[in-house]
């Protein structure tokens, strides 16, 4: 039997847990762009969450219908919309939250997140305020592992929802079998792709396909020129991508007397967003230089921040216990006002 103290504490986490949770329910998660929320449903199955660019042939041209328009200004404050803001669409919600259209709490993922440029260097999202994003990947789309730790963390503490531990704990032990483990050199045939790459280890990455889908000489060459060296080729795709790039460089290849090895995963919510990064990985594995021992852990100071433990019960309990104490502060302000 616990003794009185043990039993007074773990009845208040209990429930402080349940009025958190109380908190969340009911919240919905908007997402503009995929595969965001592909991670996000997986990270958060009882919530409500829905994507806006959906089933067409280019997510990047989406245009908001009506009934958009309507869901977005019936949302809640305590609902939260995820942009990855590199989408026309997107910056048109942007607007309307800052005119007081939409009252949920919008997330914007280059604010938290951190990008690749062209040439495989790290810079952070909030820095592009400044700087501009000239020569920055901006097609993270919620494949970059890192930036995934931070959008469910911005998310739980919006709504109050405390991230799925299995999720959590999947993420993790993925991360720990797979990242870092590949490296050398590699094509990455749609931009999406060098993220996920990346994580994976590679370092010496050609992205064959930049923006407005263009394709430039030297690009192709230093691609064909890796692919005869033995790299691997990837692309991966988010909901509604036709993969046309795929099959007009495995022509130009083939034209070059290559067989390129392909490999091509296409990332929705038919699919968990881990098994599609542990298939990714998988089908990789072998193709890559096992890279060094000193490579470190990307997850490393990930985990030590706000969901450091999040394989354990004890984090998710831990962010459930902030949620709910800010709720009560919440609560008391506008009793207070």
């Amino acid at each position: 039997m616990l003794p009185p103290g043990a039993r007074a504490i773990a009845v208040t986490l209990a429930v402080t847990l349940l009025a958190a949770l109380a908190l969340g329910a009911g919240a919905k998660i908007v997402v503009s762009f995929p595969a965001y929320d592909a991670a996000l449903r997986e990270a958060f199955p009882n919530a409500d969450v829905m994507l806006l660019a959906g089933g067409v042939a280019d997510p990047h041209e989406y245009q908001l219908s009506l009934a958009d328009l309507e869901l977005l200004r019936g949302l809640s404050e305590r609902d939260v919309i995820v942009l990855s803001m590199h989408a026309p669409f997107e910056f048109k919600i942007a607007e309307m939250a800052t005119r007081g259209e939409i009252r949920a709490r919008v997330i914007n993922v280059r604010e938290i997140g951190e990008y690749l440029t062209w040439d495989g260097r790290l810079v952070r999202g909030a820095d592009m305020a400044q700087r501009g994003a000239a020569g920055v990947n901006l097609h993270e789309h919620g494949l970059y592992p890192p930036n995934v730790i931070r959008l469910v963390t911005a998310v739980a503490d919006a709504t109050g929802l405390a991230p799925d531990a299995e999720f959590v704990s999947r993420l993790r032990e993925l991360n720990s079998s797979r990242c870092c483990k590949l490296g050398g050199r590699a094509v990455a045939l749609t931009p999406a792709a060098q993220y996920v790459l990346h994580w994976l280890g590679y370092r010496d990455i050609v992205v064959l396909l930049r923006e407005h889908g263009e394709v430039s000489p030297r690009d192709l060459e230093l691609a064909l020129e890796y692919i005869k060296g033995g790299a691997p080729a990837l692309a991966v795709l988010v909901a509604g991508e036709v993969p046309l790039a795929v099959s007009q460089f495995i022509r130009k290849a083939e034209e070059a007397g290559l067989k390129p090895r392909v490999v091509v995963v296409t990332v929705n919510s038919s699919v968990r967003y881990s098994d599609a990064l542990r298939e990714i990985a998988a089908r990789l594995e072998g193709a890559g230089i096992a890279a060094p021992a000193s490579a470190g852990d990307l997850f490393t100071l990930m985990w030590a921040s706000a969901i450091a433990a999040a394989a354990s019960m004890a984090a998710v309990v831990a962010l459930a216990l902030a949620a709910g104490l800010r709720a009560l502060r919440h609560a008391q302000s506008r009793r207070a006002a």
